[in-house]
């Protein structure tokens, strides 16, 4: 689904804008709870939703061209809030263990990351990892799928030309 990959990833660009800028590189306003929870989610499912309906078609081929079959292009609100919603808590999740320079996971209570682990951090690449790798084996079972229904809807063709040719 659109909202739940954009989402995910979105959150990092402020790094970018950070990289571009030659600013400090550390993890901003957009690496905070607060912001997850409340702007973050609404602005991208306005923005999401709005997109699905004006450029479905080109989702569509873009969906085709990396072999991603779903049920629908055009989501419910609802659905693509909830999305937005769960990409950008579950980044905030993996990435307050693994970075030090993240003072506003918490803000405005704490000015500090406290979940930061040090080299612990590294473990959380596991289920990172783990999730990734399920995320493909998903894709490619998909995929396998949408193969077997195209050809049981040939066989189900070429069995009715058949019956009716008598």
């Amino acid at each position: 689904m659109t909202a739940l990959l954009w989402s995910s990833t979105l959150v990092d660009f402020e790094l970018l804008c950070f990289l571009l800028t030659g600013r400090p590189f550390y993890h901003g306003f957009w690496h905070s709870y607060i912001f997850v929870l409340t702007v973050y989610p609404v602005m991208l499912s306005l923005i999401i939703y709005m997109a699905e309906r004006k450029f479905d078609k080109t989702l569509l081929d873009v969906y085709r061209f990396f072999r991603f079959y779903p049920r629908e292009v055009r989501y419910s609100f609802k659905k693509v809030y909830i999305s937005c919603l769960i990409g950008g808590v579950s980044h905030l999740f993996f990435d307050m263990w693994v970075h030090k320079t993240s003072p506003y996971i918490l803000f405005p209570i704490h000015t500090v990351n406290h979940f930061w682990i040090g080299e612990w951090g590294n473990l959380i690449y596991i289920p990172v990892s783990v999730l990734s790798l399920y995320s493909v084996f998903l894709w490619i079972r998909q995929m396998k799928i949408h193969q077997e229904t195209l050809k049981q809807g040939l066989m189900a063709q070429q069995d009715h030309m058949n019956t009716n040719s008598f």
